[in-house]
């Protein structure tokens, strides 16, 4: 029976660091990162858009 203590006691220790790091990883919201990528993308389209019509109206 002590062995198996033994046991839980290492599960019971990686469980408490993965919630930690669960808890670590909260703190930085994933859907801001989503909205940043998303508005980088507009903009760069928006860039080569323009650089597009330059082109056009240079030719």
């Amino acid at each position: 029976m002590a062995e198996l203590d033994t046991k839980m006691t290492k599960y019971d220790e990686l469980g408490r660091l993965m919630k930690l790091r669960k808890e670590g990883e909260k703190l930085t919201p994933k859907v801001v990162d989503k909205k940043k990528k998303i508005r980088s993308k507009r903009k760069a389209r928006k860039v080569i858009l323009k650089k597009w019509i330059l082109n056009i109206s240079d030719d």
